[in-house]
């Protein structure tokens, strides 16, 4: 097909002008967009002074209502006695149950032989009731001391979960609140821990190893930040 001057000439200036309309489209879209910005923020040491006094109230409360039982692995892990020991009958009732017995022509045999064998049959039952009674006694015991130890914990970590807490199961005869700093990566790992003198209520040796242990196993949500720094408070009962 062969065009004239005048063809080329419209042609060329319709596809130049749709050209300049794509150009000013695509300017007015890239004016709209909003900037978007990254801010950084950093807590100051009063700022985690404060957060640690709000987060040590609201720990306290929860602890007077309803507190975390460290140790309840240790009582679910306790073996009920099964069933109840069957009632001890008297020894007259045994007796009483062989003469009507030999009455009926049931039994035959020496009667002090048989009375003789009751004896010794009740002296082993009350032994092993007593056995038995011992041992529950034992264990309601030592059930009942490690449900009374308590260990509440807290952490501080800005726009964090926690997924892994796990209380300290400790030795220790002292107690008392201690407060350990950590640094958190972007996967939500424990990299660091360290003992805060000044936020801590004691400085028992023992407490604060466990601490700094179980503070290291710790973790939390993921998040944007390489790296992030928080505390995690215990609150050890005394024996």
């Amino acid at each position: 097909m062969n065009l004239n001057r005048s063809q080329l000439s419209l042609i060329i200036t319709f596809f130049s002008m749709a050209l300049v309309v794509l150009l000013l489209f695509n300017i007015h879209l890239g004016s709209m967009q909003e900037d978007e910005y990254v801010i950084e923020m950093s807590l100051a040491d009063e700022d985690i002074e404060e957060l640690l006094k709000e987060e040590e109230e609201r720990m306290e409360e929860l602890a007077n209502n309803d507190p975390i039982k460290s140790h309840m692995a240790f009582n679910q892990t306790a073996k009920p006695t099964i069933g109840n020991p069957e009632p001890l009958k008297t020894l007259e009732e045994l007796l009483e149950e062989r003469a009507m017995s030999s009455e009926e022509g049931e039994f035959s045999g020496n009667d002090a032989d048989f009375a003789n064998q009751l004896k010794e049959l009740a002296a082993k039952r009350d032994e092993k009731k007593q056995k038995l009674g011992e041992r529950d006694a034992q264990k309601e015991e030592f059930t009942n001391y490690l449900k009374d130890r308590r260990t509440s914990i807290s952490f501080s970590l800005v726009d964090r979960n926690a997924y892994y807490l796990p209380p300290p199961i400790y030795t220790c005869i002292e107690g008392g609140k201690v407060v350990i700093n950590i640094k958190v990566d972007g996967n939500g790992y424990v990299t660091e821990a360290d003992f805060n003198d000044k936020s801590s209520g004691t400085s028992n040796g023992c407490l604060v190893d466990n601490a700094i242990a179980y503070a290291l196993k710790a973790r939390f949500s993921p998040d944007s930040k390489a790296s992030q720094i928080g505390t995690i408070t215990y609150l050890f009962q005394r024996k």
